[in-house]
């Protein structure tokens, strides 16, 4: 694959947030369900829910985010892609439905109380006395473009958007003990991210399309001091149709 540069994202935060909330908070800024054709000329992909997984890591005020168990940090992605292919150019109108799926058991529960439930990514961090937990649940993301050259099979990612829709489920419910007490939940509809410079493709396998788009934003907040607070998200989406 060839290389990328990441996407780094200034957001401020007009109050403190504790260490649990900003995991989700970060996380659900950027990522990522199924349905059917949508634009007239656009084509639905499959995505592949084995070779598409975005990771999150990061730090807190200088704490890393660390996993609540193995695997914690990484959700598989399903669902679907919607992309206008027409000879050189590739458009991506909307309506896709990307989906992330559940990597285990982790806390706090939905609501934000004690306990653990199914989700798509489970993450903690500490800092001095404060310990947070955070999880992600229901995930789903769409993509949007204007029209994006092909050049021999490879397409620059920079003018691609991915965003939760407004009323999708997404949310993060976090829950944060010590010099801090805190705990609820928060939806994460309305949130995007864009311009990513790296290179997808769109390649002839057989009988199939293979879509991959690569994923790799960093996301600043400022807690204490200006961006004390940084996520990356990196992996990437592949879909896959028949010819």
């Amino acid at each position: 694959m060839k290389s990328m540069k990441v996407k780094s994202v200034d957001m401020p935060l007009a109050k403190p947030f504790a260490m649990g909330r900003v995991i989700g908070l970060l996380a659900g800024s950027l990522w990522i369900a199924g349905m059917g054709q949508t634009a007239l000329g656009a084509h639905v992909f499959t995505v592949d829910s084995s070779q598409s997984r975005v990771t999150i890591s990061g730090n807190v005020m200088g704490a890393p985010i660390r996993a609540q168990g193995s695997g914690s940090l990484t959700a598989q992605y399903g669902g679907t892609l919607i992309a206008d292919v027409s000879g050189d150019m590739l458009r991506f109108p909307g309506q896709s439905e990307v989906v992330a799926m559940d990597s285990g058991s982790w806390e706090p529960q939905s609501d934000g109380s004690s306990g653990s439930e199914s989700a798509n990514y489970g993450g903690t961090a500490s800092y001095f006395s404060t310990t947070g937990v955070a999880a992600l649940r229901d995930l789903e993301v769409d993509v949007t473009s204007d029209a994006l050259a092909l050049v021999n099979g490879s397409f620059n990612t920079q003018g691609i958007t991915v965003s939760i829709p407004g009323g999708a489920s997404s949310s993060m419910a976090y829950r944060v003990r010590g010099a801090i007490n805190e705990s609820g939940a928060v939806a994460l509809g309305g949130h995007s991210a864009s311009g990513q410079i790296a290179q997808g493709s769109l390649t002839s396998v057989g009988d199939q399309l293979v879509l991959t788009i690569p994923v790799n934003y960093r996301f600043h907040f400022s807690l204490a001091s200006p961006n004390d607070t940084t996520v990356e998200l990196t992996g990437q989406l592949v879909a896959i149709r028949s010819l």
